[in-house]
């Protein structure tokens, strides 16, 4: 078989990174599994430091939240060549804050939503149907901070998401050690001022990613400085209910350690968390019954510095992005037990942070 084979899958790669120079941009490559070969396909900076990254449902056009420089952020919308591996600049707009490192797009792909966390304040950005960002609409500023003297003495957002429902949209709060959630209006993108609610973690938590479960009801928080992942329910009225926490680290591990971001396979029944110092990734199950979480143990990143995961679609490759090592490595992973092997690494790419996967389209 070769690459032209229309059966043979074939995915893409996005990476952006990060760095203090503030001069890198995305990099893009095509994974052939069956081959185990990874090539080199596209370079861009035209949008400088891609924090995060989201693609539209249809993977038609990317999303980048980007820290321009260390006072000004900026978001940013490609339209995906798929065929080509490329990307092209649609749009890009002040971010209203400094250092965004979070986007999202609501359920019905109307609105943009970032968190700005050296400024500590989220915003929203209609979207155009072609892909294209207007000026931010709103922003709404945190304030407040919590115990950690260097991390914890402002608001720092890391993460907005909105609920399955597309009713909510929930601030996840760093500095202030909180997740507030708003009223979110889907005719005029609005969110309602005053917080619908806020749920308080314990000091010096330092809560960073929330994922929601393929069931939409359980949902699963990160926080990078006390290392653990916490369970929630998601009530009804769009609050979250604490069911339970569990460590991300081994218990003999006495050394420093920052959790970074966690992942569900398709199936629903497992978790996965990065760990940036103990350079590992974390396999939790998925409780079918209740959600709650069993920790499996931890497996190396083989690299330094993992931030990001991905899974591809199918569920069989777990991706992470090891800032440190200038490395991003793909992970063979066994659906039924959830445990990952070292499948292939890219290595010529610099201070990765953010890594996907999308399935490159074949021709019949």
């Amino acid at each position: 078989m070769n690459l032209l084979d229309p059966k043979r899958e074939i995915f893409l790669i996005f990476v952006g990174s990060f760095n203090d120079e503030y001069n890198q941009g995305f990099t893009l490559y095509q994974f052939d599994p069956e081959g185990k070969k990874i090539f080199l396909k596209n370079q861009t900076t035209k949008a400088i430091n891609p924090i995060h990254f989201q693609f539209s449902k249809t993977n038609q056009f990317l999303y980048a939240a980007c820290a321009q420089t260390p006072l000004h952020g900026t978001i940013a919308s490609f339209e995906i060549d798929l065929q080509k591996a490329d990307l092209s600049l649609i749009s890009i707009q002040d971010s209203k804050g400094s250092i965004p490192c979070y986007v999202s797009i609501d359920e019905a792909e109307q609105f943009a939503f970032t968190a700005n966390y050296n400024s500590g304040n989220i915003a929203s950005f209609p979207l155009r149907d072609i892909g294209h960002l207007n000026p931010a609409k709103q922003s709404i500023q945190h304030i407040g901070q919590s115990i950690h003297p260097e991390r914890q003495n402002e608001p720092h957002i890391h993460c907005i998401v909105t609920d399955p429902n597309n009713e909510f949209v929930f601030a996840v709060d760093l500095g202030t050690d909180e997740i507030i959630s708003y009223r979110f209006n889907q005719k005029d993108g609005l969110l309602q001022s005053n917080p619908h609610s806020t749920e308080i973690f314990p000091p010096g938590s330092g809560p960073r990613h929330m994922i929601f479960h393929p069931n939409r009801t359980w949902v699963y928080v990160i926080t990078e400085l006390s290392n653990k992942v916490h369970f929630f329910d998601l009530s009804s009225d769009g609050k979250l209910i604490a069911k339970d926490s569990c460590n991300s680290l081994p218990e003999t591990f006495n050394g420093e350690s920052y959790a970074a971001d966690i992942v569900i396979d398709p199936s629903g029944k497992y978790l996965y968390a990065s760990n940036r110092g103990h350079d590992s990734i974390s396999i939790f199950h998925i409780s079918d019954h209740d959600g709650h979480l069993i920790f499996i143990g931890n497996v190396s990143s083989e690299g330094k510095f993992p931030w990001s995961l991905d899974i591809n679609v199918h569920g069989n490759f777990l991706m992470v992005a090891n800032q440190h090592a200038n490395n991003v490595v793909i992970f063979k992973r066994n659906s039924s037990n959830g445990f990952l092997s070292k499948y292939i690494e890219i290595n010529d790419v610099e201070s990765p942070v953010s890594a996907r996967f999308i399935l490159q389209p074949r021709n019949e």
